[in-house]
């Protein structure tokens, strides 16, 4: 017996998603279909955090806009009923509501998307959020492996980059006079092998 086929009732809207009884762990909503991650580990955690950070300083520093980390979902409206939840991200002040954030999801892409890689994760996952983000508005990805301790770059206006230990992490446009060394995204990460 092979998989069963779709079954429309397994599909959800934004709506239902976002009160849903789910269990622990992160999820997205990609066209109707709920997607479920078990959790990555330390590495991946580390990571994450140590991007937002630098990056919060930097963007509260300068007043440049909001740092979020991994429990903010962008209802990327370019796709029906799709939810992308980054590992980090960063929105610019004049993009945000100016009286705050509203419950529930953004309605829109972030400026910057941070994705950092997990071991359940494969190539064609990570090409489509790759794809998703870009369409619906994204300038500025960055891909970060924990494991190989490398960050790959990835901007609308400029060729894709990769960085490695050594090297500078910049922003660009996106985030004005933010750079750090790669090495100190991967601080407090045992090398592998």
């Amino acid at each position: 017996m092979g998989q069963p086929a779709r079954d429309e009732a397994m599909m959800m809207t934004v709506d239902e998603y976002l009160v849903a009884q789910l269990p622990d762990g992160k999820s997205e909503l990609v066209r109707g279909e709920l997607r479920m991650m078990p959790p990555p580990g330390a590495p991946h955690g580390r990571a994450a955090m140590n991007l937002a950070v630098l990056l919060s300083n930097h963007v509260s520093q300068h007043n440049l806009g909001m740092v979020f980390g991994d429990a903010v979902g962008y209802e990327l409206i370019q796709f029906p009923h799709t939810v992308r939840v980054p590992d980090a991200s960063f929105v610019r002040a004049d993009r945000l509501p100016p009286e705050g954030l509203h419950p529930g999801t953004l309605k829109f892409a972030p400026d910057l998307a941070i994705e950092v890689l997990s071991p359940s994760e494969c190539a064609s996952e990570i090409e489509e959020r790759l794809q998703d983000y870009i369409a619906a508005g994204t300038t500025l990805i960055w891909i970060v492996d924990p494991v190989r301790r490398t960050i790959m770059s990835v901007s609308t206006d400029t060729p894709v980059r990769w960085l490695a230990e050594g090297d500078v992490l910049d922003a660009g446009a996106v985030i004005p006079g933010f750079s750090c060394d790669v090495a100190r995204v991967f601080d407090g990460i045992a090398r592998q092998g």
